[in-house]
């Protein structure tokens, strides 16, 4: 049996590929002699990542047949003239040439909609459109319809669906109907990339130097989005400067749109001197950035569970996290709720003081060993599902 992953995002995605780069290292680490393995990516820098951790890539062009090929299946005269034609699109053309015998989508993906014949594996990181959909970047140019075409149609007929909360896997069953058996809960983990060895032997004096910062500020790692709720920051800063308390925040991130609205609210709050933007950072520079820091900060609105979090737990960091997800951070963070700068201008205070960040790390160690062994179950779990999937593979292909 082969199983074929499907990795769409670059690196400069942010947490979205590292959240698919795991899930490939995952399943290239569970074949185990069981199913053979391999990944298709439409990106030519991934092929060298993966293929430096000892997995095999191959590189498929995106091609307006899977479009065509998805359009047909809408109707039902079209479609029983793709089922009489046996049409498929390229990607597929290509899963059948590798001998593909389960697709595996590691991200949450439109393309498994042009696939015809193959059994397939979806990927749900959240469901986040429903819960606030007033945020541009799922409400504007039929973002939200696409996304609800998408798990209206296509999770019930997937082997199963990945999903990382147990939270989010009642969210998916209530909302479109699926029983909770066809979801498997895998939690996330920590940026894979920031384990390899870094490009340049910089140490963190240097890494500090190299961007200009001191150590003891706050840390954000996110890209630009809206719902990354930077606003939040800047003002709770503004609002703690006014009581004479200064202190310093660090922005990493790609640009998703949002980033001149977060630099025109830097300049109205007189904010200039105390947060540095670094935009995109390579992984490899990532550690010695948590390190240096005085406690992490996530105020964002998305979820059901982040990996920042997980990272700021594993480098010892206070946390302060949105109230949303709860679930997630359990005790093992100071949380406050997303829309209210007061509450978070004084959990920003409180992680400074030093009985309260030594229970928030000793909290967050626990809480990283407790998520390692969920997801030491659902990996059991989820190679009895594929064991199964193999026997059952024998019924048609012998």
């Amino acid at each position: 049996m082969k199983i074929v992953a499907i990795l769409e995002n670059s690196i400069g995605d942010g947490g979205g590929f590292n959240q698919a780069l795991n899930a490939v290292i995952q399943m290239n680490n569970l074949k185990n002699g069981v199913f053979s393995f391999s990944v298709l990516t439409s990106n030519r820098d991934n092929v060298a990542i993966l293929t430096s951790l000892g997995i095999e890539a191959q590189i498929f062009k995106k091609s307006f047949s899977d479009k065509v090929v998805a359009g047909l299946s809408t109707h039902e005269l079209t479609r029983r003239l793709q089922q009489k034609m046996k049409i498929v699109g390229s990607l597929e053309k290509k899963l059948i040439k590798i001998n593909c015998d389960l697709v595996y989508f590691v991200t949450p993906s439109s393309r498994v909609s042009s696939i015809q014949t193959i059994n397939y594996i979806l990927t749900v990181w959240d469901n986040s459109h429903r819960d606030s959909p007033e945020f541009p970047e799922v409400r504007n140019f039929g973002e939200y319809q696409r996304r609800e075409y998408i798990y209206n149609n296509y999770i019930s007929g997937s082997y199963f669906t990945i999903v990382d909360s147990g939270q989010l896997a009642k969210k998916i069953s209530e909302r479109y109907g699926i029983d909770e058996e066809r979801l498997l809960v895998m939690p996330f983990s920590i940026n894979p990339m920031m384990k390899l060895e870094p490009k340049e032997a910089l140490g963190a004096k240097n890494i500090l130097s190299l961007y200009g910062i001191a150590s003891g500020y706050f840390f954000y790692p996110a890209q630009f989005w809206p719902h990354k709720n930077h606003v939040r920051i800047l003002e709770a800063l503004a609002l703690l400067r006014d009581k004479g308390e200064i202190y310093q925040v660090v922005f990493v991130g790609s640009e998703k749109g949002n980033l001149k609205q977060i630099k025109k609210l830097i300049k109205r709050l007189n904010l200039s001197a105390q947060v540095r933007i670094l935009g995109f950072v390579d992984s490899a520079y990532m550690p010695a950035l948590y390190e240096a820091c005085a406690a992490v900060v996530m105020p964002t609105y998305f979820g059901y569970t982040n990996i920042p979090p997980m990272e700021a737990w594993s480098f010892n960091k206070p946390l302060i996290y949105s109230s949303y997800f709860s679930e997630q951070a359990q005790d093992s963070a100071l949380l406050f709720h997303p829309d209210s700068a007061h509450e978070l201008a004084e959990a920003m205070k409180r992680s400074l003081d030093p009985d309260v960040s030594c229970s928030l790390i000793e909290s967050g160690k626990k809480r990283l060993q407790e998520l390692d062994l969920s997801r030491k179950k659902s990996e059991k779990n989820m190679m009895i599902r594929l064991k199964q999937y193999k026997k059952r593979l024998r019924c048609w292909k012998i």
